[in-house]
């Protein structure tokens, strides 16, 4: 194995006679002094690899190889380390610093159960969300892997590759028989799927693009700003009055609560109210330069005013409305009834009610996402900016039962394959996001 060292590929080295600064997109250091040839030496590193003994080699003086040797030491957060031709250490974050792991005969080495591999434009990747590198991965280093799904010594595999890996935060050490993750309070409360995304969804510990990129554009066109409705029967929804009427906010603020226990059942002035209040389109703006996609304006604020969210009901009980499956227009105000199967209603509404501890609910509202409304406009946040927008529409769905003395509850779980397949939808491109019921109290 060969080890050695490079620049990330998107590093800017620039020189200007008196400075050298070297600019990346979570990092930008400038050092004074260097002179053009070891501005030069750093340019080269983000072609190929070279070992410390090299660079330095190529020097005139002592005093040169000194600044280099500080200066590598500086960059480490910006350096690739490579162990060719096994693997290659890739630096994702500002705080990013390393070295490989001080290995022992008798320690004790597994991957860690935060790590995972995924194909990447390199091949195969290595990540973690503890950790501040990536790995990617020559072809002979799967055995590798395989060998660290349970715990081994390091005598038996290649202790290079393993400092390596345990020095980037994928590979565990023990050394008194217990694994650092193992008696962690703060790690064992974490789900794989939990921490990976909370890393992924923010800024901080990885290097690929976030924000409103719009990735797509020119490529493929943004999803329109409402759903068609479908085909089927037509219901229009009572409009309500004076929308400023009712009981003041602190006090809906006060009361509001989770209800779960039903009288009457509501009516379908009851659903057109609070639909109305909640989550219709109040108004359309056309795309523009600055936001080259249409967008609305409803009651409850969504990311980006993309408003991804679509809702569907599921009627049990409702006084002037037939049982069934509808999908709300939140432009025209009214409900399309759908066709589906009335098993897959029932076991919509029985899981509806496990949720909600034995009860059965009258109206399950099922909200669903467009998924492509918001990946078309953000890059790595998209989902959590999904989850987000569901929070607040909960809450907005709660504030205007509560005001309105209906029975809200939101759910916490649900089954989106389960209502895909009511629904008619496929899974990845629309499924359920949020379940909330209505009745009366």
């Amino acid at each position: 194995m060969t080890p050695g060292i490079a620049l990330r590929p998107d590093a800017v080295v620039e020189h200007d006679g008196e400075h050298t600064t070297i600019t990346q997109p979570f990092s930008t250091v400038t050092v004074r002094g260097l002179g053009p040839e070891i501005a030069a030496l750093l340019a080269g590193l983000r072609d190929r690899p070279a070992t410390v003994a090299e660079l330095t080699g190529r020097l005139d003086s002592a005093r040169a190889a000194a600044l280099l040797r500080e200066l590598l030491e500086r960059l480490n957060h910006l350096l690739i380390h490579t162990l060719d031709p096994a693997l290659r250490v890739v630096p994702v974050a500002r705080e990013a610093a390393f070295a490989p792991f001080d290995l022992v005969s008798g320690d004790s080495v597994r991957l860690s159960g935060f790590a995972f591999a995924r194909r990447c434009e390199a091949g195969l990747a290595l990540e973690s969300p503890l950790a501040r590198h990536r790995v990617e991965l020559g072809r002979d280093a799967v055995p590798l892997l395989a060998a660290l799904a349970r715990p081994v010594l390091v005598k038996e595999v290649p202790a290079e590759e393993v400092a390596y890996l345990a020095g980037a935060g994928m590979v565990e050490v023990a050394r008194d028989g217990l694994f650092p993750e193992d008696g962690d309070p703060v790690l064992r409360m974490w789900d794989f799927h939990d921490l990976l995304f909370h890393s992924r969804s923010r800024l901080g510990r990885f290097d690929g693009e976030s924000g409103a990129t719009y990735r797509f554009l020119g490529e493929l066109p943004p999803e329109p700003v409402t759903k068609p409705p479908p085909s089927g029967r037509v219901v229009d929804l009572p409009r309500p009055g004076r929308l400023e009427a009712g009981p003041p906010f602190g006090a809906v603020l006060e009361s509001r609560r989770s209800v779960r226990a039903y009288g009457p059942p509501p009516t379908i002035a009851d659903l057109g109210e609070l639909l109305y209040r909640s989550a219709r389109v109040k108004s359309l703006a056309e795309p523009t330069a600055a936001e080259p996609y249409a967008s609305s304006v409803r009651p409850y604020p969504g990311g980006g005013a993309a408003y991804e969210l679509e809702l569907y009901l599921l009627v049990r009980r409702c006084d002037s409305l037939d049982g069934g499956l509808y999908h709300y227009d939140p432009l025209g105000h009214r409900l399309t009834e759908l066709e589906h199967r009335p098993g897959e209603a029932e076991a919509t509404l029985a899981r509806a009610r496990q949720a909600a501890g034995g009860v059965a609910p009258d109206v399950l509202i099922i909200i669903t996402a467009r998924f492509r409304r918001l990946s078309w406009k953000y890059a790595g946040m998209a989902y959590a900016t999904l989850l987000k927008n569901v929070g607040v529409l909960y809450q907005t769905f709660y504030l205007v039962a509560t005001a309105m003395g209906l029975a809200p509850c939101g759910l916490g779980n649900g089954d989106s394959d389960l209502s895909a397949r009511l629904l008619g939808l496929d899974w990845a491109e629309e499924s359920s996001v949020g379940e909330f019921l209505i009745g009366r109290p």
